[in-house]
């Protein structure tokens, strides 16, 4: 709908026929979703006969785009083929031992991706991580009620603190966690604390989603070794945007020492492994 507003008050002729029915567009929204900001809209989805409505901010490109590459795209459903039928075996392995799947989501963002993982994946255990504050809110609101942890933090080899920037000065899918004092000031959690007491359980790790923005060049220059626990790890590679730092080498440095098998699915690279 906002897109169709948009479109219609770009001329002269549907600014005239729109702002005289703004007030009751307005007022007609706040009674059907009266917890709504007039500056959020909600996104219908469905997947595998799951419906979801995503709470989003209603002019934000980035979590329109997040909707759309998790739902239309389902850029998570990988690797394919026979790698995908193994994996899913796995992950069945699991459930019929009469344990849970764990998934990790590093950079949750407002929860597309969190929602996209129960209805793929619906008997697992979600641990999502999101360091933004606005994103996060909305990631609180979008995931109530499911199966899924969240911490508000960065993700890092190490548990401490570093600093938020948003360069392109845009909220969405452009935050990134930094060491040299610039931005907000977050905590930062280590994989050994988010699953700190989690294996000694039910739990099993099975997926862990990785963007962050760049910052995949620490998290895996630290100790990989609860990291290769994951079957399958899935990351979204930022060479691009931050050339000549060489941010995806320690995970290919990785990728290879542990002997795992590559996966590639539009902007996203996994890293396959068969065992638990």
């Amino acid at each position: 709908m906002g897109s169709d507003i948009r479109v219609l008050t770009q001329s002269p002729v549907g600014r005239v026929a729109y702002w005289p029915l703004q007030k009751l567009i307005r007022f007609v929204r706040r009674l059907r979703y009266p917890e709504l900001p007039m500056d959020h809209a909600l996104i219908s989805v469905s997947y595998r006969g799951r419906q979801f409505r995503i709470e989003v901010r209603r002019w934000n490109s980035s979590d329109h785009s997040a909707v759309r590459q998790c739902f239309s795209y389902a850029q998570y459903d990988m690797p394919q083929y026979d790698q995908g039928k193994a994996l899913d075996r796995l992950y069945r392995e699991i459930v019929d031992a009469g344990k849970r799947p764990l998934i990790v989501d590093c950079g949750a963002n407002v929860g597309a991706s969190v929602l996209w993982f129960t209805a793929r994946y619906p008997e697992a255990h979600i641990i999502a991580v999101e360091p933004a504050s606005d994103n996060f809110s909305l990631l609180e609101k979008n995931t109530r009620g499911l199966d899924v942890e969240l911490y508000r933090a960065g993700v890092g080899p190490e548990d401490g603190t570093a600093w938020l920037s948003n360069p392109n000065g845009d909220a969405g899918m452009d935050y990134r966690t930094n060491s040299v004092g610039e931005g907000v000031k977050v905590k930062i959690v280590s994989l050994a604390m988010l699953l700190m007491g989690k294996l000694s359980g039910d739990l099993v790790p099975f997926l862990l989603k990785v963007d962050i923005e760049g910052a995949e060049k620490d998290l895996f220059t630290g100790d990989t070794s609860l990291i290769n626990r994951f079957p399958l790890i899935i990351l979204e590679p930022h060479d691009w945007l931050l050339p000549g730092q060489a941010t995806s080498l320690p995970f290919l440095r990785f990728h290879v020492e542990a002997k795992r098998e590559l996966a590639l699915k539009l902007e996203n690279i996994a890293s396959v492994r068969y065992t638990l």
